[in-house]
Order: C-alpha cells, then structure tokens, then sequence
C-alpha cells in the first residue's frame, strides 16, 4: 500500500503529519475523502483542505490534524503533483488503446456505425446512436437516447501542462478523470469532449453540440443547452442551463455561465456571466452596458 512517506522519499518532500497515512487515489478539492491526494495551487485555497492528503509550496504556512495531511515542496506543486499522477496513478497507453467495440454490438439496444472504436470501461445507455468513425476513449459513461456524429472524440486527453525547469521541457500533467453524457445529449461531427483532469467533465440532459467544438477538460454543461459550430469551451469552465452559444465563440477557461444566457456570435466569454444575461463581443459584454 502507497503512503506518504513512499511518496516523500521519491520525490524529496517533507511530511506534515501522519506519515504512514495510507493513499488510494488522486483526487481533487472539489471531492475529498480520507486515502485521497490532491493538491493546493495557493494560499487563497488553502482553507478548503479538510481531509485527505495535499500536496503545497513550502511558502504557505500549514499544519496537521486529524484526517488531514500535508506534503510541502519547494518546487511548483502541480509540477510535483504531475510526477506523482504519471509515477503511481496514471493508466498505460495500452489501456486507452484497447477497443472493445465489439462488446458493444451485441447490445441489440444502441446503434453503432463503421469504424467506431470504444475503449475500455465504457458504458453507452439504451437508445444512443453512434455514428461511423467515433472515439468514446476508456471510462467514458454515455446515457440513453445520444446521438454521437462522425468523427466525434469522446474523453480525449486535455491539454495539461507545466514546464520543467530541469529539462526545459514541458511536463504533462496526465488527466486521468473521465467524460459523462446525461440522455439525449447530442454532438456533431468533428467535436471532442475532453475527459476531466482529476474527475469528470460531464454535458447534462438534452444538451445540443455542434460540429468542429471543443469542450475542455473538467468543464460543466447544464441542460438543454445549444452550443452551436465552431467553438472552444476552455477547461474548468461551468455553463448553466438553457444556454445559447452562437458560432465561433470562445470562453476563457474557469469562467461560469449562469442559467438563460445568451452568447452572440463570435463573442470571447472572459468574465462570469449572471443568468439571463445576453453578452457578445469580444471580450464580450452584457447588452446595454
């Protein structure tokens, strides 16, 4: 079983804490528990750690209590924290590269086209249409009624990265989290939905997307949304429910969308935005300010 002072050994940390504390998962502020680790970027999320194991900078000023657990670093946390994914949690090429399509065709309840691949751990509901030439990658959980068009990726890597001062090489940080589709979600051709870096990038219930769109890693889109041609959905980000999202648009990663909102076309979304709004231009404002 890997605990804290494994980890600390192979990566010159030091323990503030338990250090037989026992680790099963990497996993992230938003879902903590007990045999999880994490990481803090700074000091300003610092008080959201209540339980688990975390990984931060020797800057910030912290101490031990029950259930609670520190690795200090001197260098980058997430850089470090990226070394431990690939060292201890990260799965192998070879495990996203097994297609069990096949599996799936027996399911007389989904339709599935030409020259689809589907990884492992994949679990598609009743209903759903997958057209020829679509990637559903391992652990990728599609509900009832989707309709997946042509040349579709579904829980496809983002784009996580740290330089390494060592090598002068940009480091990956491996993104082991999964991609979620509630029912009657429907993607175009040519879109990719990129798994979560830590958890789950998820699109909710009868939500609509359309071809040649990018939906970053760890996002979060509400239901029955609209999220027509041609646009980036930056990583991290949050869009409400009953979201229209015009051709060729773009929102900055992190930012949230409320619920009834309304984006012009071409607009690059670069602050939160309140429910009901209509923004547009870039950056993009609310109409009448």
């Amino acid at each position: 079983m890997l605990n804290l002072t494994e980890i600390a050994k192979a990566f010159d940390l030091t323990i503030v804490g338990d250090s037989s504390y026992e680790v099963q998962s990497a996993t992230s502020l938003k879902d903590q528990y007990i045999g999880g680790i994490c990481w803090i970027k700074d000091e300003e999320y610092l008080d959201q750690a209540a339980k688990g194991a975390f990984l931060v900078s020797a800057s910030l000023n912290v101490s031990a209590k029950e259930g609670l657990n520190f690795l200090v670093t001197k260098e980058s946390p997430r850089l470090v924290f990226a070394k431990i994914l690939k060292a201890y949690f990260n799965p192998t090429y070879d495990f996203y590269l097994k297609n069990e399509v096949e599996k799936h065709r027996l399911n007389p309840d989904i339709t599935i086209g030409d020259n689809a691949f589907i990884g492992t751990n994949v679990t598609i509901g009743k209903g759903t249409v997958i057209f020829p030439n679509v990637v559903i990658e391992a652990n990728t959980v599609v509900g009832e009624n989707c309709v997946i068009k042509s040349h579709v990726s579904l829980g496809t890597e983002g784009l996580g990265l740290e330089l390494n001062p060592e090598t002068g090489l940009l480091e990956k940080f491996p993104q082991i989290g999964n991609v979620e589709l509630e029912d009657y979600v429907e993607i175009g051709p040519n879109s990719t939905v990129r798994r979560g870096a830590l958890m789950t990038t998820i699109v909710r219930r009868g939500t609509k997307i359309g071809s040649m769109t990018n939906v970053g890693h760890n996002c979060d889109i509400g239901e029955n949304c609209i999220l027509t041609s041609a646009i980036v959905i930056s990583g991290s980000s949050v869009v409400g429910n009953n979201v229209f999202i015009g051709v060729n648009s773009a929102l900055r990663n992190g930012v949230s969308v409320g619920n009834d909102v309304m984006v012009g076309m071409g607009s690059i979304v670069v602050k939160n935005v309140p429910d009901g709004a209509t923004v547009f231009g870039n950056p993009a404002k609310i109409k009448g300010t």
